[in-house]
């Protein structure tokens, strides 16, 4: 049997999960008709439910920026499991494991834009904010995949034996 490396780049399936943890966020879509003139006479002064859902977006990023996120938190999360890389894990597995490194994305990015200023000196984070519970939630999905390192076994058995 021969081991595939597992994927764990980002897709546009891991986007969407990441946007599913913040409610409301959108990504940036780029427009080329932007530089177009616009028609007045035709535009209706009411507001369609797609139009609202579209401009009422609690945040908008762009995909930049939640490609950088994503590749950050895969690193921290292969950090915290001591790992290099995720090519042991089966695939049920690494899907599992990049979902979880989903949900430490979407902890960073909801940080990153929830910070309050309590004063003109200093910024404060939200007490038990969102971003918390979900960078609790990552953290404890990654848990059972950190390898163990046994180190110095060597030297305790070869100093009992010089004894």
């Amino acid at each position: 049997m021969t081991l595939t490396a597992y994927d764990a780049t980002i897709n546009e399936e891991r986007k969407q999960l990441i946007l599913s943890y913040l409610d409301g966020w959108r990504l940036e879509t780029i427009n080329s008709n932007e530089d177009e003139e616009v028609d007045t006479s035709s535009i209706d002064p009411f507001v369609t439910n797609e139009e609202f859902n579209v401009n009422s977006a609690n945040k908008v990023i762009t995909d930049t920026e939640i490609e950088t996120a994503y590749d950050f938190a895969l690193n921290k999360a292969l950090t915290f499991t001591n790992r290099l890389n995720i090519d042991t894990l089966s695939t049920v597995e690494g899907d599992l494991f990049c979902k979880y490194v989903c949900v430490w994305t979407a902890s960073d990015l909801w940080n990153k834009y929830n910070i309050r200023v309590t004063n003109e000196d200093m910024e404060d984070t939200y007490v038990q904010s969102y971003g918390g519970l979900l960078y609790k939630q990552a953290v404890n999905g990654l848990t059972p995949f950190i390898l163990q390192k046994i180190q110095g076994f060597h030297q305790i058995k070869s100093r009992m034996m010089e004894d």
